[in-house]
Parts: structure tokens; C-alpha cells; sequence
């Protein structure tokens, strides 16, 4: 009886301990939500299993420790060489060390391995999908993002009547970040993918914060804000949905909500020293910087090499802002380093920017920050903004040319570019720099974007008069014609400046570099009549008089018979009385 009793309490037990295992896909829910650490755990103690290897790679690299993942793939592929599970985890290594070639050959050897007789295994199939899409990025463009598309539009087919309502969400929501990497800045395949995920399980918060991300980065923040509400509903200890919505509160600059939400994110996470990120953006946000960059470097101390990029980031800004520029660029670099390239923002690049600009001799990586950045958002007024701030970055530095670079980049960006914006790359950038003829290339398109506005027409002959003084390129002269032809009808105060400035450049060129005396006369007769000043028209009649008693052969090679004008195209003072309207004064407005 008694031995009885024993075996029946040490079954109970056995059923016991197998009630309470946890399973391979609770720790890929658990690592779904954000417990990280948790999900490893139950990994760890299931390593005789591939999928468990498969996930304990996928966890580890999520963590950010490469070493740990590669360790355990070893492992597990040294008993079992062949598995699929394993060969996926394979492969994914494989594309984050950037050997696409050799991670596609073991994708399809993981098929292989797992074909049934009826075909494809459609866990195989999202495997190996969501791998090419966590790796793939626009920038880097590492794997084939179609083959991913293919390979879970077959698994969306094949699981068409599954009853395993999990896994038919989770292929769906794969297959909609997939869809957003393979057509950047079109979100209807993949918003279409999210929603199909959410019908198949309405528990799968992952698609609600899917979702809530197209439409932050379509700036709808209603709908962004709607959609991580779903998400929190369906799994109320999702940490990513809070994460998320925690950086939109700092973006927008709500603090106090901010840490609301914060305290949401320790309370459903796993025990971790990274928690006091949270602390140390308090201190940052209260301008306390050496708190903030004690408590964060605290982080860096205990984490070491799985310190999360933010926090390298959150470091950069607090140097920045206390005004020790200098000693963010580590800080930055190592955030850029850990940090997928498709996840940056414009921000991002700003800052590694002003990280940059703080030590001498880095324009060139400054300029190539802005550049990136240009990449990383199709928002216009976005990169316009980037433009504009990496040209004030080069315009105080003096170096007009990338000024000028950065700034036409903008007129190709905006759909419709004011006056403003031409002029300040035509003049402050180029013009300045004494690149004419760019200038002029601005100037052109100015008058012909804008042909009722006079600094397209006035700027181009400013810039052509330098570049082509001569008018061996032929576009002297057109210039000058243009500006005094609008300027016969131009109603503004500077309408007669601009005609006498063109007119007598002409008379110049005509009488002493073309030797044509009748066209000499034509422009020194208008020049003369745009002049209200009674000593320029005595003037100018002295040089009428004096090219009318040339001879028709003369070629203008003794110089000295017409007025000359210098290369700045600075008319005489005493024309109008007060300094040629060829000065810089910007346009007041734009369209």
C-alpha cells in the first residue's frame, strides 16, 4: 500500500512538472511581447529542440549579442546538421554578415529538408520570410525582399483553412512588413496584410502596432494613436505598442504622459538595468544632463555590449545639449552601429550631423549625414528642413558650394519651389561661392518656374555677365535682352535700375568686344532713357556722340569708347543716384 502511494505521488509529480513546462511557443510569445530575457530561458532548457535554436538565434540577435546566437546555432547544427529549423537560423546569420548568396543556398536547403508530400511547410516558409524581412533594409538592401514576399504569400495560401490561428496571424504580419520593404512609402498591400492578420487572430497585437505604424509615418496621428489602443486591448502587457507610443509622447513633447507610459513598460518587462533608460530621459528632459549621463553610461557599465542603441543615443544628445559636442560623437557612432539602418530618422542623421560638425575636419561625414538622412523619410517637409540645416551648417562655415549643393537639392524635393527657394540657392549658396554658372542655372529655372517675378530674369544676367562677359557662350546677351524686355514692363521701383544696368552692359559689349555700332547705339539710347539723373544722360550722350562718329569698320580693340562696366556688374552710382538694385536683398515672400 505504502509503495503504492509512493508511485502514485511520484506520477503526480512527473504530471506535475509537465503541466507547468512551458512550451517553445510561450517563449515566442513571450519574446513577441518584449521579455526578452524570459523567452531565452525557456529557449535555453528546450535546446534539444531546433525550433527552440531557431528562436533562441532569433532572441539572442534581438538582444544584440551575435556571439551568443552564433554559439548556440553551432551547437545545435553539429547534432543535427540538416534540420530546417536550424538551417533557417542559419541562413539568417548568414544575411546579417552580409553573405546573401550562402543564406539563400540554406533557405533552400531548410525546404528541402522540410518538404512534405504535400508540399512546403508553411512554419518553413514564414521562417525563412520573416528572416530575409528582419534583416533587409533600403539602405543596405542585404537578401532578396521578393523572395520573402513569395515565400509567405505561399504560406498565406497553404494555411488558408488553418485552425492554428496564431501562426495564420503571424504569417500575415510578416507578409505586411515585407510588402512595406519591398514598396517603401506604400503601405495599402501591407495594411491590407495587418488587418487580414487581426481577422485571423483578434489576440495578435503585433498586426494593431503594424498598423499604428503606417499610419504614424503618414503623420495620421489619430489613427496611430487608435490602433495602439487595439494593440494594448488585444494584449495588455504588449511592451513594443507602449514602446512605441512612448516615443511619439517624447516626440510631441509630452513629458509627464511619457513617463505614464514608462512606468507601463518596467511593470511588463523583464528585471533588466536597462529600465533606468527611463530614469536617465527624466534627468535629460529636465535639462539635468550630468544626471542623465551618469544614470545612462550606468546602463552601458552593467549591459556592456547588449546595451540598447537608444541609450548611446540618448547619451549623444545630452553632450550635445550641455554644450560638449565633441564627446557625443562616440556615443553617436555606436548608436549608428547598433541600429538598422531602415529604423533611423532624419533626426537621427541631424544628429550624427551636429556630432560631426563639432570635430574639425569631419565636413565631409557631415555632409554625407544630411545626404543619408535624405534617404531615410519621404516626408518632404522633413528633408527639406535636414537640407536647410546641413546648408546654414556650410554657409557658416563659409563653404557656399555644399551650401548651394545641399539647397538646389531642395528645389528638386519640394513639388513646387517659391522664389525664396531658388534664390537662396542660386544666391546664397552658388553666387556666393562664385560658382556663376550654377548660379545662373538656378536663375534660369527661376524665370522660368516664375517668369513674372524679376529675380530670375535679373540674377541669370548678374551671374552670365561674369561667367560670359564676352559672350562667347551666347548667353550674355539673351540675358540682357530677357531682363531689359521685362523690365519695360516691370511696374516695381528697381524696374529702371535693372534696364540701365542691362543696357549699358550691352552698349559695352556691342560697341568694344562685337564692334557693332548700331546695336552700341540702340543700348546706350535706352540706357539713357532709363536714367532720370541729369549727369548720367550728359554722359551718356557724350558716348552717343562719340560711337556715332565711329567708323562702321571700327572693332572697339582701342577701349575706352563706350562705358565700361566692371565684372560685378555694379552700375554708376550716379545713375539713379543710389546703388544698383543688383544687390543681395532676398525676396520678401515666396509662392
Amino acid at each position: 500500500m505504502i509503495k503504492k502511494e509512493i508511485r502514485l505521488l511520484a506520477l503526480a509529480m512527473i504530471l506535475g512538472v509537465a503541466a507547468n513546462a512551458q512550451s517553445v511557443q510561450d517563449g515566442v510569445k513571450q519574446l513577441y511581447q518584449g521579455k526578452v530575457l524570459g523567452a531565452k530561458s525557456i529557449f535555453e532548457k528546450q535546446a534539444d529542440k531546433p525550433e527552440a535554436t531557431y528562436w533562441l538565434v532569433n532572441a539572442d540577435l534581438t538582444n544584440q549579442d551575435t556571439a551568443g546566437a552564433k554559439a548556440a546555432l553551432d551547437k545545435a547544427l553539429a547534432a543535427k546538421p540538416n534540420d530546417a529549423w536550424l538551417l533557417v537560423a542559419k541562413g539568417e546569420l548568414q544575411l546579417a554578415d552580409k553573405k546573401a548568396d550562402e543564406a539563400k543556398q540554406s533557405f533552400e536547403a531548410a525546404l528541402t529538408a522540410s518538404k512534405g508530400r504535400k508540399g512546403n511547410d508553411p512554419e518553413i516558409l514564414n521562417a525563412i520570410g520573416a528572416a530575409i524581412t528582419r534583416i533587409y533594409n533600403n539602405i543596405d538592401k542585404v537578401g532578396d525582399i521578393n523572395y520573402a514576399v513569395q515565400k509567405l504569400e505561399e504560406a498565406k495560401s497553404l494555411t488558408e483553412k488553418s485552425k492554428d490561428e496564431w501562426l495564420r496571424a503571424d504569417i500575415l504580419t510578416n507578409l505586411g512588413d515585407a510588402y512595406r520593404k519591398a514598396s517603401p512609402g506604400d503601405g495599402t498591400k501591407a495594411y491590407s496584410a495587418y488587418s487580414d492578420a487581426t481577422t485571423a487572430d483578434p489576440s495578435f497585437a503585433k498586426a494593431f502596432l503594424r498598423t499604428a505604424l503606417i499610419f504614424r509615418s503618414q503623420k495620421n496621428y489619430d489613427l496611430f494613436q487608435q490602433n495602439i489602443d487595439k494593440a494594448v486591448a488585444a494584449n495588455p502587457a504588449f511592451v513594443p505598442a507602449y514602446d512605441a507610443l512612448y516615443e511619439y509622447k517624447i516626440g510631441t513633447g509630452d513629458f509627464n504622459g511619457a513617463q505614464g507610459v514608462a512606468d507601463k513598460i518596467i511593470a511588463n518587462s523583464d528585471p533588466s538595468p536597462f529600465n533606468d533608460y527611463y530614469k536617465a530621459q527624466t534627468f535629460y528632459f529636465n535639462k539635468q544632463y550630468d544626471q542623465a549621463i551618469t544614470s545612462a553610461n550606468g546602463i552601458v557599465q552593467k549591459m556592456g555590449e547588449q546595451t540598447p542603441a537608444k541609450v548611446y543615443k540618448l547619451l549623444g544628445y545630452a553632450y550635445i545639449d550641455k554644450g560638449e559636442a565633441a564627446k557625443a560623437l562616440p556615443f553617436v557612432e555606436k548608436y549608428f552601429a547598433k541600429t538598422d539602418p531602415e529604423d533611423l530618422s532624419p533626426q537621427d542623421y541631424n544628429l550624427k550631423a551636429m556630432a560631426y560638425a563639432a570635430t574639425p575636419g569631419k565636413e565631409n561625414e557631415v555632409l554625407q549625414a544630411y545626404m543619408d538622412g535624405l534617404k531615410s523619410d519621404t516626408s518632404t517637409v522633413n528633408r527639406v528642413k535636414m537640407l536647410q540645416e546641413g546648408a546654414k551648417f556650410f554657409g557658416d562655415k563659409g563653404n557656399h558650394e555644399v551650401q548651394g549643393d545641399l539647397l538646389a537639392e531642395v528645389l528638386k524635393i519640394k513639388p513646387d519651389p517659391g522664389i525664396r527657394d531658388y534664390f537662396d540657392a542660386g544666391y546664397t549658396g552658388y553666387y556666393q561661392a562664385k560658382d556663376y554658372e550654377k548660379a545662373w542655372k538656378v536663375f534660369d529655372a527661376m524665370r522660368t518656374k516664375h517668369p513674372d517675378v524679376n529675380y530670375g530674369y535679373l540674377w541669370a544676367f548678374n551671374s552670365s555677365r561674369i561667367f560670359d562677359s564676352t559672350n562667347a557662350k551666347n548667353i550674355l546677351v539673351p540675358d540682357g535682352e530677357k531682363l531689359i524686355a521685362f523690365s519695360q514692363k516691370d511696374t516695381a521701383v528697381d524696374a529702371k535700375k535693372n534696364l540701365f544696368s542691362a543696357a549699358t552692359t550691352l552698349a559695352t559689349y556691342y560697341v568694344n568686344v562685337a564692334g557693332d555700332r548700331e546695336n552700341g547705339l540702340k543700348y546706350l539710347t535706352l540706357a539713357k532713357g532709363a536714367t532720370d539723373d541729369a549727369g548720367v544722360q550728359q554722359q551718356l550722350q557724350g558716348f552717343i556722340d562719340q560711337v556715332g562718329k565711329m567708323s562702321g569698320k571700327s572693332s572697339g580693340a582701342s577701349g575706352g569708347s563706350a562705358p565700361q562696366k566692371d565684372s560685378t556688374g555694379t552700375a554708376p552710382k550716379d545713375s539713379t543716384g543710389t546703388k544698383d538694385s543688383t544687390g543681395t536683398k532676398p525676396p520678401k515672400s515666396q509662392k
